[in-house]
C-alpha cells in the first residue's frame, strides 16, 4: 500500500506540473501532454483532469481547465489541439477526433459536479456545455454511431463508447438539474449504445468490430493489439457492459488469452495504463498492481518520452481503485471512475 501511495502522490504532482497556471493569459488552465512541452491534446487533458479530481486539493485546478476548454470552443462546439510557446502565444492544429473530445469532456464535467457539488458552475456554463453535447449528436449517422470527425467518416468502437458515456453522464446531470433537455441526451446515448450493439458486435465471433466505414467492417484479428484487441476493453471501461456480465467476462478472458503479455508492455510502445484500470474493474488486482510496477520501472523512473498526461491519468485512477479494493478486501468493484452511473 505504501508503494502505491508514494507513486500516486508523485503522479499527482507530475500531472499538476503539466498544467499552465498563468492568470489572465489565453493559456491559463490548459493541461499539456508533457510538463516541458507546449502541446495540448484536450482528449488526453480530459483524462488528466479526471484523475486530478482524485486529489481534493486539485479541484480548483480542474475548474481552471474546464474553463480553458470552454473558452476555446469553436463556433460549432468542437475543440482543436493547441500549442503554446514560452510566452503563452498559441497556435492550433486539427483534432484527432471530435466525438471523443466532446464525450470525455462531458464525462469530466459530470465527474467534477459529482465530486465538488459545484452546481453553480454547471448552470452558469450550461449553454456552452449543450453546445459540446451537440457535437456528438451532429456526428451521429442513421445507424446511431458517431463519425470520428465531420470530415472523416469512420465510426470507431472506442470513440462511440466514449461518446455514449459522455451523453449518458450529461443526461444524468441534466436530470439532476431538472433541465427539460435531459431526455434528448438520454435518447441519443441509447441510440449510440444500440448502434454499437447492432453494427459493431460480431455475434458469430463473439467480439466487437474495431470500426465501420460505410457498410465495410474489417475482420477482427485479436492477436493484433491495436486496435483489434485493445478496443474490446472499451465497452466495460465506459459502462456499456457491466464487468460481471457474461459478455464482459468472455471478452476479458479473450483479451487475456490473445494478449497475455499486456502487463509487460515496454518502450518504445506506449504503456496503455488504462488496461490496469480495466483489470481492476474485473477484480484482477494482482495484474493491475503489476501494471503499476511496470509503469514505474519501465516508464516513470527512466523518464520515458512515452509517458504523458493520459498515461499518468490512468496510472492515478488505477492506484486509487487498488486502494479502494484493498479497503474492501480486494472485492471486485463495478463502478466506473468518479461519476454517476
Amino acid at each position: 500500500m505504501e508503494y502505491i501511495l508514494n507513486h500516486l502522490n508523485a503522479q499527482f504532482n507530475w500531472l499538476k506540473s503539466c498544467q499552465i497556471l498563468n492568470p489572465g493569459s489565453d493559456a491559463d488552465g490548459a493541461i499539456k501532454k508533457y510538463p516541458d512541452q507546449g502541446w495540448i491534446m484536450p482528449y488526453f487533458s480530459n483524462f488528466a483532469a479526471m484523475a486530478m479530481l482524485e486529489d481534493p486539493t486539485s479541484h480548483p485546478l480542474v475548474e481552471r481547465y474546464l474553463n480553458w476548454y470552454l473558452r476555446h470552443l469553436e463556433k460549432n462546439g468542437t475543440m482543436l489541439d493547441y500549442h503554446y510557446d514560452d510566452n503563452f502565444n498559441g497556435k492550433t492544429a486539427g483534432p484527432d477526433s471530435e466525438d471523443s473530445y466532446a464525450g470525455t469532456y462531458l464525462s469530466l464535467v459530470c465527474a467534477y459536479h459529482f465530486r465538488t457539488g459545484q452546481t453553480g458552475w454547471v448552470r452558469e456554463n450550461l449553454p456552452s456545455l449543450k453546445k459540446v453535447a451537440s457535437v456528438i449528436i451532429n456526428l451521429m449517422d442513421r445507424d446511431g454511431l458517431t463519425f470520428a470527425l465531420a470530415g472523416y467518416r469512420v465510426k470507431y468502437l472506442m470513440d462511440n463508447c466514449e461518446a455514449y458515456r459522455g451523453l449518458k453522464d450529461f443526461a444524468d446531470l441534466m436530470y439532476y438539474l431538472g433541465d427539460q433537455d435531459a431526455g434528448i441526451y438520454q435518447s441519443k446515448a441509447k441510440a449510440i449504445a444500440s448502434g454499437i450493439e447492432r453494427a459493431l458486435w460480431n455475434s458469430s465471433s463473439r467480439c466487437y468490430y474495431a470500426s465501420k466505414t460505410g457498410l465495410f467492417k474489417n475482420r477482427v484479428n485479436l492477436k493484433k493489439f491495436y486496435p483489434d484487441a485493445a478496443c474490446q476493453v472499451f465497452p466495460v471501461l465506459f459502462g456499456l457492459l457491466k464487468p460481471d456480465s457474461e459478455r464482459a467476462a468472455h471478452l476479458h478472458k479473450v483479451f487475456n488469452n490473445s494478449q497475455p503479455d499486456w502487463v509487460n508492455i515496454k518502450p518504445p510502445d506506449f504503456p496503455w495504463m488504462l488496461l490496469g484500470y480495466y483489470a481492476c474493474l474485473h477484480g484482477d488486482h494482482e495484474r493491475a498492481l503489476e501494471k503499476i510496477r511496470q509503469g514505474v520501472e519501465s516508464y516513470i523512473e527512466p523518464k520515458s518520452g512515452c509517458w504523458y498526461c493520459g498515461e499518468s491519468a490512468f496510472f492515478v485512477l488505477t492506484c486509487t481503485k487498488l486502494i479502494q479494493l484493498k479497503g474492501a478486501g480486494f472485492q471486485a468493484q463495478t463502478i466506473f471512475w468518479p461519476g454517476p452511473l
